[in-house]
């Protein structure tokens, strides 16, 4: 042995204790597993269930999906397996399920914690701590009570127990990953302690195949009874992982191997197919040459149908700029029409204006003249003045006129006639005694500034004469009173009246002794004639007639004198008025004559803008039709719809000839397209090209549909020469592959053989029970053995297919081999080895008997072959220390027991079994330790359900040792019967 050798002896893998907390039926359950060991209990207790557990630590899964592949829990009652639900009830009923191995390696001791997890269905979580099971019970149950049972610990969760882990080492780790799992469980790292801390069963290689293998050998670990197919499974398992490199994995995919052929061969007959339609795809290329040089049309299309668009909107816009600008004009022409109709009204009015004050300025100074007249008749006598003798004159003839008519009217007009003449003679004393006073008239006594208020008030007041001077007081009153006047420019205020100045003159006493005599004459001779028409009746209608005269004649002179005064006024305003309107028409027509260059050159703007509008809109109407023929061509050709516009054509060259133009390239461009369509499609219903998608069954293809097509076409058989080359070379690395499969075939066929005959090589020397020589039998199928067979007739060199008969005789092994089951048809080394058969001889025979033996002595000689596997796969040269479940110890044959337990002990084994009390002393006393997990129960559980308490250690029987060496003796006095 080498020192490496040497070294690798040391390291020892070992599981030292199991515990179960709340599962599987128990409340608390510690038992050790580092030596032989039977469980006793009635049936139906758990037991087995105690044993299987071990799988849930050993196993890298993380949930009970697919629990029967993964853990293969068996019902034995039944003959079934536990489904999914029931296996995760079973050992995780509550929140205080929890499983705990104790395990050690060359890294030290751990425990590995299963708990419920809740985070997703069926799930557990996994705990990984580098002590002792001694330093953590107290968190799972509590021992210290007066009867020595124990009770649960109230505060249990796994949030508590996580915390308290964490505390008790740095290196405590909660795994729940597979792949982690896988790392952890198997490695094999052993220089590193940190790497093979939590390690149970080291592989020599930590490749996948080498795991699955283990999974295989694990389970069979507990199926020590397993049929030959499972034993034949775990052999064609650990074949595949023996193998130097992953590729040499046995995995003929039979149809992948049969498809390839098919389809080499359909694309050889593809080939064939197509040559013969060359002479077709020529007229193909021609018709599409042409189609292609008119191609160019869709551009020109869609050129055109952008550019009309543009063009529609160019002229909607100059449209709408039209109307506005015709629209604009014409609003100012009719401003400029309404401002001439109102200055025509403005004229007509000044020009009425005119007229009147004409009329006024005629009438004015027809007025002026005869009042002027009048007044001239009376010297200096005031209007009003002339006014009271016209008044008086008119009244004196209204009385003649009357007495005229009335004998009676005469007889008072007399009357009155004396009575006026008195008055008259009284007046002309009067005028005779002021004009003896007529130097103290108060004008020649007052100054101007007094005299001229008062002489505008009335000049009576200024040719008044006291007849004596003023005296100071009198004359100081009448200054007061004119002071009292405000002086203007036309005249005086007195308050709020306004009186006009007035030119100081002086009393014609003669003029007015003349008027006075004249009133007197004429009285005279009214009365004369009043007296003589008394006598003179014929003379009376004609004094009548010309008193009625003389009546108008006055009644006119006193309306001239009414109208005289205002005659000067009106005529002033009348003519400032004529000749400021004849002013302001002057400027209203000029204004007018302005206008109308307005309105001229407005109506010229408005023609122009009008004739713009209705070109473009007669162009807006030219392109909305070449607008509609345009949607018919894409009514008539969909696909044009789809075309994009690289250039779109100047809206200026847009019109119905470039329309018709690009009309009729359309036109033969459709007829081209069609006929290259009947080729194409041609070609489909051959099937030399695939219309997957039916895009050329269409009526209207898109045009990307044809020329893809063609390329496609144009490509296939340019590459044709090439194609022919490419499937010349896919014949042969088919054959080659055909040559690899073979080889395979075969290497298979030998690699089994091979190793069949070096497990008969271990398995030299070997004895079990009053077997001498023991011989292991690997079988595969038949059908697979004449494969190989026939495999080797064949020549799989060449470019040339291999014969239609190697593959119907291929087809008819798959048929015969997989029968109808659906799925994959791969050859793989679990499908090739059929069987697993052992060949035996006792002492006293000379030949090899195939005949089968007991139960005891298949599990004997399947634990052997098990653990010359076991050997292949772990890591060379650790030593194990691992429970072999061996459930229902009572099928092994007693004496078979002494021979049994030291080979497992030899080989790194410790029994671990179970049975009920029926069990015989013997068997108990053979295997040295039992452990009596039905007998005591606990009043504090942590369920109702499961009170069933066991801890403490195992009872056994030693020669020359005292019994504390290996067993803890706390709960002997408490193991009394209980019923179940």
């Amino acid at each position: 042995m080498t020192d490496q050798q040497a070294s690798l002896s040391t390291f020892s893998f070992g599981i030292r204790r199991l515990v179960l907390v709340d599962s599987a039926g128990f409340c608390y359950v510690e038992v050790p597993v580092d030596n032989h060991g039977l469980i006793l209990g009635p049936g139906n207790l758990g037991k087995s269930s105690l044993l299987n557990s071990l799988r849930l630590f050993l196993l890298p899964e993380n949930n009970f999906k697919n629990s029967r592949k993964k853990f293969a829990f068996r019902n034995a009652s039944a003959g079934s397996f536990y489904t999914n639900e029931e296996s995760y009830q079973h050992y995780f009923p509550s929140q205080f399920s929890f499983l705990i191995m104790e395990a050690e390696n060359p890294a030290g001791t751990h425990c590995q914690i299963l708990y419920r997890d809740n985070a997703s269905q069926l799930s557990y979580g996994r705990a990984f701590v580098p002590v002792s099971y001694d330093q953590i019970r107290p968190l799972f149950w509590n021992g210290d009570t007066e009867d020595g049972i124990g009770q649960a610990v109230p505060e249990l969760s796994f949030s508590r127990l996580s915390e308290a882990l964490k505390k008790l080492s740095k290196d405590t780790r909660l795994v729940n990953d597979p792949a982690k799992l896988k790392a952890m469980l198997y490695s094999s790292d052993l220089m590193h302690a940190d790497a093979v801390r939590y390690s149970v069963l080291p592989l020599g290689e930590s490749d996948e195949r080498r795991v699955q293998s283990l999974r295989t050998l694990i389970l069979l670990l507990f199926e020590m009874k397993a049929d030959d197919q499972a034993m034949a499974n775990a052999v064609a398992s650990i074949i595949e992982a023996d193998k130097k490199f992953v590729d040499d994995a046995f995995d003929f995919n039979v149809d992948d191997f049969l498809n390839r052929h098919e389809q080499l061969k359909q694309q050889q007959n593809q080939l064939n197919r197509i040559e013969k339609e060359r002479a077709r795809f020529d007229k193909l290329s021609r018709a599409y040459d042409a189609y292609q040089s008119l191609l160019g049309s869709q551009q020109d299309f869609a050129g055109f149908r952008e550019g009309l668009s543009n063009a529609l909107h160019d002229i909607g816009e100059r449209r709408k700029a039209a109307v506005e600008v015709w629209n604009e004009q014409s609003e100012i022409l009719r401003r400029v029409l309404q401002g001439l109709k109102q200055l025509e009204a403005e004229a007509g009015a000044l020009q009425g204006e005119i007229r009147s004050a004409d009329r006024r300025l005629k009438q004015a100074e027809r007025y002026q003249k005869d009042g002027e007249l009048l007044v001239y008749q009376y010297g200096e006598m005031t209007l009003q003045e002339i006014e009271d003798i016209q008044k008086e004159e008119l009244e004196s003839k209204r009385g003649h006129l009357a007495a005229l008519k009335s004998a009676a009217q005469a007889e008072i007009r007399l009357a009155q006639i004396e009575r006026k003449k008195q008055d008259l003679e009284r007046k002309r004393d009067t005028l005779k005694e002021r004009e003896s006073k007529q130097q103290w008239q108060l004008q020649n006594q007052l100054d101007e500034a007094t005299a001229a208020p008062l002489r505008a008030v009335d000049q009576r007041l200024m040719l008044a004469s006291p007849g004596e001077d003023l005296d100071a007081d009198s004359k100081a009153t009448i200054e007061a009173f004119a002071r009292l006047f405000n002086a203007t420019d036309k005249g005086f205020d007195w308050f709020d009246a306004e009186y006009p100045g007035q030119p100081a003159r002086q009393t014609n006493f003669a003029e007015q002794y003349q008027h006075i005599e004249g009133e007197l004459n004429g009285l005279e001779k009214e009365r004369s004639e009043l007296a003589d028409t008394a006598h003179k009746e014929h003379d009376r209608p004609v004094l009548i007639e010309r008193t009625e005269k003389e009546i108008r004649a006055i009644e006119k002179d006193l309306d001239t004198l009414s109208r005289y005064p205002a005659a000067a006024t009106t005529l002033r305003d009348a003519t400032e008025e004529k000749l400021a309107a004849e002013e302001q028409l002057v400027k209203l027509e000029e204004k007018a004559r302005l206008e109308h260059d307005t309105q001229d050159a407005v109506q010229q703007k408005v023609a122009r803008a009008k004739a713009e509008k209705d070109r473009i809109e007669e162009r807006e109407r030219e392109l909305a039709n070449l607008s509609r023929s345009v949607g018919t061509v894409e009514h008539r050709f969909p696909f044009l719809k789809t075309v994009e516009s690289q250039h779109s054509l100047p809206i200026e060259k847009v019109s119905v000839a470039a329309f018709d133009d690009v009309q009729k390239q359309l036109d033969d461009l459709e007829e081209h397209r069609r006929n290259i369509l009947d080729h194409l499609r041609q070609f489909v219903y051959l099937g030399i090209h695939e219309d997957g998608e039916g895009e050329l069954q269409k009526d209207s293809p898109a045009p990307s549909t044809l020329r893809e097509t063609f390329k496609s076409l144009e490509d296939l058989f340019a590459g044709m020469t090439e194609r022919w080359r490419v499937l010349e070379e896919q014949i042969a690395i088919h054959n080659e592959t055909v040559a690899s499969y073979r080889q395979a075939l075969k290497s298979n066929h030998e690699h089994i053989a091979r190793f069949e005959a070096q497990l008969n090589r271990e398995l030299d020397g070997v004895q079990i029970n009053d077997l001498v020589e023991i011989r292991v039998d690997i079988h595969t199928d038949p059908k697979f053995r004449n494969l190989v067979e026939e495999a080797n007739n064949i020549d799989p060199y060449g470019n040339q297919l291999q014969s239609d008969a190697f593959y119907d005789r291929l087809r008819v092994f798959v048929a015969d081999f997989f029968g109808e089951q659906g799925g994959s048809k791969r050859l793989t080394m679990d499908k090739v080895i059929t069987g697993i058969s052992y060949r035996t001889r006792k002492a006293n025979a000379t030949s090899l008997d195939k005949k089968g033996q007991s139960t005891s002595t298949t599990a004997l000689i399947n634990l052997e072959l098990v653990y010359r596997l076991l050997k292949r796969v772990l890591y060379p040269g650790v030593a194990l220390s691992f429970p072999m479940v061996l459930d229902e110890l009572a099928s092994v044959d007693i004496s078979q027991m002494p021979s049994l337990l030291e080979r497992l002990g030899k080989q790194g084994f410790n029994l671990f079994s179970a049975a009920t009390h029926s069990a015989s002393a013997e068997v108990i006393y053979l295997i040295g330790r039992h452990l009596e997990v039905g007998q005591m129960r606990t009043g504090r559980p942590y369920s109702p359900q499961r009170t069933l308490v066991f801890w403490g250690g195992a009872e056994g029987f030693t020669s020359g040792e005292p019994l504390s060496h290996w067993a803890d003796q706390t709960q002997n006095s408490l193991l009394e019967p209980v019923d179940e």
